[in-house]
């Protein structure tokens, strides 16, 4: 696989959590409701494998709205993170 897959967003709006790589990339994203905001948001963290979150650095963080637009905002920031890690 060559692409940053994600699930739907009914996945998420269910408030699921994701780990997934491409190459030496690793990421978690996880949907949260920041403190005072009225909407849920996808926070992403990301790192280069290939330990385990707990026992890696973590390189870059963002968050993206829950919506079908945050989805592809997702991967494709994730995409372009894993063609600078790889």
């Amino acid at each position: 696989m060559n692409h940053i897959e994600i699930p739907t967003l009914l996945f998420w709006e269910n408030g699921n959590s994701w780990y997934g790589s491409l190459g030496n990339t690793r990421f978690f994203i996880k949907p949260e409701t920041p403190e005072g905001a009225a909407e849920k948001q996808l926070t992403v963290q990301l790192w280069r494998g290939p330990l385990a979150m707990d026992l890696s650095e973590i390189s870059a963080t963002a968050a993206f709205p829950v919506t079908e637009e945050g989805l592809a905002q997702t991967a494709a920031w994730l995409e372009a993170r894993a063609a600078e890690i790889n």
